[in-house]
């Protein structure tokens, strides 16, 4: 296959090799004077961190992580999440990458390609979703809180924990958002599918009934936040491509749910990030949006203080890692809703070529200052990161 045949916009990109074997990009230019590069999204593999922590009485269903045959495994209730060779695969391709479970050798890359900070989102607890764990919530997620904010400590100032709330318990949801600022959460991870709440029935994020979550979140200052990775892609010929880019479609149907739902004209304070689906989605969605609230408006309930697309502005943010349909969308999207990412060091990263990724902001993006707010000043704002 001819590599022209590709619409990658950065030439080190086609062909490039798995990111465990990927080097760090070193410096070729300098970046105009007053930049900072943060990531609004990387990633951390976990730590075997819940078997001693779990009640006693349930430790034997207790998540585990651990390294065996050539892979990382991950177990909850005895019920393994990857067959063993999909593990090795993604051992190979990434999840053996030092930097993914080592804070030293990681900030090493970081330093070589730029980096000042990272946000830190989980790798395999996006499985824990999927698999099935509701009456263990609380235990999984408030352990994961607890081991995050201490290996984030090791970066020392540089690597800033995601947290997950209890969103299904609101008689504890208040509390637990408080935990998680102490912990130091910079940011409180939903899931696109939330299941079902303490009493069975279905979570809808613009159910009223949710509002006791929004309001304790919205008080709290830490925005909350959506990030890809829940699909399950079927085992048929090309299962892999087409999983990616239906991820990459957006959060159409979550932002539809809070601007609609009314939940940002009862929470003004409310702050929303959609993560690692691109910008190109935003200015096609906000134009559809519009033209619902416009086209029906005997069915739109309840009735928005503003038009829809006035809430993305106002409320949401969105990241990429590279992205040239959106870039040349930002007048219609607005640069200070977007965050460049590393997503270091998945296979989707730009690991290896992120120097040429933040050049290339600075190459689409005429105004200087709003090129510095992408690739790190909205995010140091945003993630209270400074």
């Amino acid at each position: 296959m001819s590599t022209s045949e590709f619409v990658l916009e950065i030439p080190e990109m086609v062909g490039m090799p798995v990111a465990a074997k990927r080097k760090a990009q070193t410096a070729t230019k300098p970046w105009p004077q007053g930049t900072v590069i943060v990531s609004a999204d990387s990633h951390m593999l976990e730590r075997d961190c819940w078997f001693d922590k779990f009640p006693e009485a349930i430790r034997d269903k207790a998540p585990r992580i651990e390294f065996r045959d050539g892979a990382y495994q991950f177990t909850l209730e005895g019920q393994v999440m990857l067959p063993q060779e999909v593990a090795v695969i993604l051992c190979d391709a990434m999840e053996c990458n030092p930097g993914f479970t080592n804070v030293e050798e990681r900030l090493k890359d970081l330093d070589i390609e730029g980096v000042e900070k990272e946000l830190i989102f989980p790798q395999r607890l996006f499985g824990l979703y999927i698999m099935g764990h509701e009456e263990m919530r609380e235990e999984i997620f408030s352990i994961y809180n607890e081991d995050i904010a201490a290996e984030c400590a090791k970066g020392k100032g540089r690597l800033f924990p995601v947290m997950i709330p209890n969103f299904w318990d609101l008689s504890k949801s208040r509390a637990s958002i408080e935990r998680i600022k102490t912990l130091g959460g910079r940011v409180m991870m939903l899931p696109n599918k939330p299941g079902k709440d303490i009493e069975g029935k279905s979570i809808h994020y613009n159910d009223p009934r949710m509002d006791p979550f929004w309001e304790a979140a919205a008080a709290s200052g830490i925005p909350i936040c959506f990030h890809i990775g829940e699909a399950i892609p079927q085992a048929q010929a090309g299962a892999a491509g087409t999983a990616v880019i239906a991820q990459m479609q957006g959060f159409r149907a979550i932002w539809g749910m809070l601007t609609f739902g009314g939940v940002f004209d009862r929470f003004p304070d409310l702050k929303v990030v959609f993560v690692e689906a691109g910008i190109c989605w935003i200015a096609s969605m906000l134009h559809d949006a519009d033209m619902a609230y416009n086209s029906f408006p005997t069915m739109m309930n309840p009735k928005l203080a503003h038009a829809p697309s006035w809430y993305w502005r106002k409320h949401c943010y969105a990241t990429f890692m590279t992205d040239p349909a959106g870039l040349s969308l930002l007048p219609r999207i607005g640069a200070e809703t977007v965050m460049w990412s590393s997503d270091y060091p998945h296979q989707e990263s730009t690991f290896g070529y992120t120097r040429s990724s933040i050049q290339a902001v600075f190459d689409h993006v005429p105004d200087v200052v709003d090129a510095q707010k992408i690739l790190g000043k909205t995010a140091l704002d945003v993630f209270n990161m400074h």
